[in-house]
């Protein structure tokens, strides 16, 4: 890789997908002057998914870590970058947005990225991946964009597009990010240094998808069997998870996948009618059966005829109420 010499680069990330990433660009031969994270105290008070200590692989590099006051960083944290006087940032797993104070203080600007299964500029915001699992799509296209003040509205570096199948988790489609990000970053990175590469504006009419929160993953089980496994595969590890409760007592559901539409059973949405000695258990849904294969509970054990709460929070951010928030091929 041809990078001018005397380059500086700074990698910020405090994720796993963001780790592995990292080591890529170490095993080919890309120098980084500085990591950027946040302690384990931050990432548990901004209770950050995935998080990772960088700490043994900047002691592998001999690279110094660099830990902002705080998550969304301040005027101390620019003076650092001024002062560091760097030219070109890397960010990746970074669940706040960079100041733009910040963003000035490289040469070559801040790279992060976005996607959503339509391509920028729709489907800015929060957890497109987990909002494409939830909407059944198919695709994801990935952007590597050189980051503004704004809401992932930077100019496009480049664009991977990978597929979304019906065995995909939340967990699976950061792997495919992973590989997605290191294959661009690896092509992008020595003519941006070298000033030549040439970055494209989004056109087009952007929309937004809303936060998720915790209580957004109680299964309603008058849904169908699809979009509650859609649900459940979006939010599984390493995120709070799909829940689900019995007379007070919650229910993390980790896995459930479709079990079947031909064994109908004259029971209402919601009730357990088959319990197995594995600790697996079938829930009734209005267009067949679900099965549950990976579960956690407080002295809590299923039973065939149990019945499970039906209609979970009509609030839910992506309940059909609340449907105009989300991202569609109309938009």
């Amino acid at each position: 890789m041809n990078i001018p010499p005397d380059t500086s680069i700074v990698y910020a990330s405090c994720t796993r997908p963001g780790y592995d990433v990292l080591e890529t660009l170490f095993d080919k031969g890309v120098e980084i002057s500085e990591i950027v994270s946040i302690t384990p105290e931050m990432a548990e008070r901004h209770t950050v998914a995935k998080y990772r200590s960088f700490d043994r692989i900047a002691a592998k590099h001999d690279v110094p870590i660099y830990y902002p006051d705080t998550y969304s960083m301040t005027a101390v944290d620019t003076d650092h970058f001024a002062t560091l006087d760097a030219d070109l940032m890397i960010v990746n797993g970074w669940q706040r947005l960079i100041p733009g104070e910040v963003l000035d203080t490289f040469t070559h600007g801040v790279l992060g990225n976005h996607g959503s299964a339509y391509g920028l500029p729709k489907g800015r915001g929060r957890s497109p991946l987990n909002w494409s699992l939830i909407e059944d799509l198919d695709r994801f296209l990935l952007s590597i964009i050189r980051l503004d003040p704004g809401v992932d509205s930077g100019a496009v570096a480049a664009t991977r597009k990978f597929d979304i199948t019906e065995f995909d988790t939340i967990e699976t489609l950061y792997h495919k990010v992973t590989v997605s990000i290191q294959s661009m970053l690896l092509e992008i990175i020595e003519p941006i240094c070298n000033g030549s590469h040439t970055f494209e504006q989004q056109i087009g009419e952007p929309t937004y998808y809303p936060k998720r929160n915790p209580e957004d993953g109680e299964i309603t089980w008058t849904d169908p069997t699809r979009r509650i496994y859609n649900l459940v595969r979006a939010v599984t590890d390493p995120y709070p998870g799909a829940f689900t409760h019995h007379e007070g007592t919650r229910i993390d559901i980790w896995e459930l996948i479709p079990f079947s539409s031909d064994i109908a059973f004259s029971t209402p949405p919601g009730e357990i009618v088959e319990a197995f000695s594995t600790g697996d258990f079938v829930v009734s849904t209005p267009d067949g059966t679900a099965l549950v294969t990976e579960w956690d509970a407080d002295n809590w054990t299923p039973e065939r005829g149990m019945q499970l709460r039906v209609d979970g929070e009509p609030t839910r951010v992506d309940s059909p109420d609340q449907k105009h928030h989300l991202t569609s091929s109309d938009s």
